[in-house]
């Protein structure tokens, strides 16, 4: 049994540059090759198998499977795999790279998987929106457990958008009308007028990790491949200055968070896994 109390975060595989991190303020999102080892991509591998044989009841409501797709979050609570990613792993020293936060806290983990000719897309959005929080210091880290290229539903980003002021509907991959809030605009149609943004895309390999912006617009196709699976890890976190934030048309959070509105984000549903280092 993973014991929490005693667990450390290994450092990443390598800092992020100031090149790197330049690019994420201005862009909104960068790609970071090989910040991960493959011990760690074989122990995410793991969570997610261990996942999918034992879903959460969220997941199997997310998940499309007569379409091969696959979902699921909050796994940590429930997976002892994915326990020890979240206070093991170098990803809460990557998010605090990030952050420039000396307290890092990690959000939620949330698992997307995509088979060899599913034909889910992941809609245009952004993240924030989804979510009852406030606050500025969040990102996420988006982690391929296999290859991914455009073909297999890799991600593509419209530069920039982070800095937007619009604020747009949260649109699930099954279009769930419960996160669709009335009173925010909605998303522009991109794939029909995609020469007039700036997308940003890459090809990936284990070990490398997309980071990025909870506002900067981005989504993807299905995938249309015949034999690439693509399995994908989403890791959340946020530093000080976020807060419990509940509105409506927002995901639901499990119920023994504790949580009243304007508390500081923690607890034992959202553990602070670096404080004041």
């Amino acid at each position: 049994m993973f014991d929490m109390a005693t667990s450390q975060p290994e450092a990443p595989s390598r800092v992020l540059s100031g090149f790197e991190m330049e690019a994420l303020r201005q862009d909104g999102v960068i790609c970071a090759p090989q910040v991960l080892s493959q011990a760690w991509v074989d122990r995410i591998a793991i969570g997610i198998e261990g996942t999918q044989s034992a879903p959460s009841a969220l997941g199997e409501i997310l998940s499309l499977k007569d379409r091969g797709f696959f979902a699921d979050l909050f796994m940590w609570l429930e997976n002892d795999d994915f326990r020890h990613i979240v206070f093991s792993s170098p990803l809460a020293r990557l998010a605090q790279q990030v952050l420039d936060s000396p307290t890092v806290t990690h959000w939620y983990d949330q698992l997307f998987l995509k088979e060899p000719g599913s034909d889910v897309p992941t809609p245009w959005h952004h993240d924030l929106t989804f979510w009852p929080i406030s606050g500025d210091q969040i990102v996420s880290i988006w982690i391929p457990i296999d290859s991914v290229t455009s073909e297999s539903s890799g991600l593509e980003f419209v530069r920039g958008s982070h800095r937007w002021s619009n604020r747009f509907k949260a649109i699930t991959p099954d279009y769930n009308s419960f996160m669709v809030n009335p009173e925010l605009e909605d998303m522009p149609d991109i794939d029909s007028n995609r020469d007039e943004y700036e997308l940003l895309s890459w090809d990936l390999e284990p070990g490398d990790v997309l980071i990025f912006h909870p506002l900067v617009v981005h989504g993807s196709s299905g995938n249309s491949s015949s034999n690439m699976m693509r399995r994908a890890l989403s890791s959340r976190w946020v530093g000080a200055d976020v807060v419990y934030d509940p509105k409506p048309h927002t995901m639901p959070l499990p119920r023994n968070h504790g949580l009243d509105p304007g508390d500081r984000l923690g607890g034992p549903i959202f553990p602070t896994v670096l404080s004041g280092e």
